[in-house]
């Protein structure tokens, strides 16, 4: 595993942004796994990847402890769903939320406005 490195705090609360210096070769590893497998049509994995790796807004902790296959999971889930979210009327069943004044990071598949109290309740941890 590459050596992390740090920036200064990005805010009060003291927390400093990860920098993950073998980001680019896990992106890589991510790229050629997807092109592999096949589930992602060519022409569209690179810009799969650089949405999930430069848009989301993922902290480089999670690409420092996820495996690359693992990743390339995730890109093909979510490029899963929303293929299945349009072949059908129903909203798109992966929600992407992101707060930032000290950061946060969410993706959901709830409905907005229907409370459940059953399951993991990630939220209140």
């Amino acid at each position: 595993m590459t050596v992390v490195e740090t920036l200064a705090p990005v805010n009060h609360s003291g927390y400093t942004d990860n920098v993950y210096s073998g980001k680019q070769e896990h992106r890589a590893q991510v790229n050629a796994i997807l092109e592999k497998e096949d589930a992602i049509p060519k022409h569209r994995i690179e810009s799969e990847v650089g949405w999930f790796y430069d848009t989301l807004g993922l902290d480089d902790m999670y690409f420092m402890v996820e495996k690359p296959e693992t990743v390339a999971g995730h890109i093909t889930a979510l490029y899963g769903s929303s293929l299945s979210s349009s072949n059908t009327s129903k909203a798109h069943s992966v929600g992407f939320e992101s707060r930032y004044e000290n950061g946060a990071m969410f993706i959901h598949n709830s409905v907005p406005g229907i409370s459940k109290t059953d399951g993991v309740s990630y939220e209140k941890m």
